[in-house]
């Protein structure tokens, strides 16, 4: 890991998306810090870049601060009893890594592919909070998001139908489509992660990753590019996916 001070051309200020606990015009995903918060935030972070397979903070180990992704995607995860990792949660741009209690780590967060990510000190950040409610109100949101997030990855795992736990995951993926190319009448999603990382947050095997994909793709449903792209081509039946999580 190699830091650096988040200033020049290539860096770019911390940033949040969630649903804000305030509303908004759109009910669904927004920035949730203004400009001025974004500098706050900027003045206490350092900018760390992680290649693939780094860890950013490990299980159990004390507190020290916390990662707003700007690039790239960070599997958060534990360790089952018996050694092996299950993933918890994807976290794209715009989400924050850190979660802890009692001054430790809760999960283990592992880039997926090269990451960009602000270092936020929680000691500096909790001064922050204090003198600034606003700011304080949009961590919340965020927290409340990622609340909501995780009861609908168990709502996810709840489901038999594979087919149904692969609709719901490509429907959480669909907002970084959309902040990338517009989404469109068939949105591309980019796969960073390994259909094993998959098929381990969906609690299913990769080779039913594989399968349900496929069918999907026979049916006209998806239109499959590589390995790490896929191109929604039934917008109906995503949304219905989407109603019943």
């Amino acid at each position: 890991m190699k830091d650096h001070h988040p200033h020049g051309v290539e860096a770019r200020r911390p940033l949040l998306r969630g649903v804000s606990l305030r509303g908004g015009a759109s009910g669904g995903n927004i920035a949730l810090l203004n400009a001025a918060q974004r500098q706050e935030l900027a003045d206490i972070a350092t900018l760390a870049r992680f290649p693939r397979g780094a860890l950013l903070q490990q299980e159990g180990e004390a507190i020290s601060a916390i990662f707003n992704v700007v690039e790239g995607v960070v599997k958060t995860y534990r360790l089952t009893e018996d050694g092996k990792r299950h993933i918890l949660a994807f976290m794209f741009r715009g989400d924050l890594v850190g979660l802890y209690e009692n001054g430790r780590y809760l999960n283990s967060a592992e880039a997926v592919n090269e990451v960009a990510a602000y270092r936020l000190p929680v000691a500096a950040l909790e001064k922050l909070w204090e003198r600034d409610p606003a700011l304080n109100m949009a961590f919340l949101s965020k927290a409340c998001h990622d609340l909501r997030a995780t009861q609908r990855h168990e709502i996810m795992l709840s489901r038999r139908d594979a087919r149904q736990r692969l609709w719901m995951f490509i429907d959480m993926l669909l907002p970084q489509a959309e902040e990338s190319n517009g989404g469109g009448e068939n949105p591309r999603l980019t796969l960073p992660m390994r259909r094993v990382e998959i098929a381990d947050y969906l609690g299913l095997s990769a080779e039913a990753v594989s399968r349900g994909l496929h069918a999907l793709v026979r049916e006209g449903k998806l239109r499959l590019h590589g390995l790490h792209q896929l191109e929604v081509l039934d917008r109906g039946e995503l949304a219905a996916a989407a109603a019943s999580g």
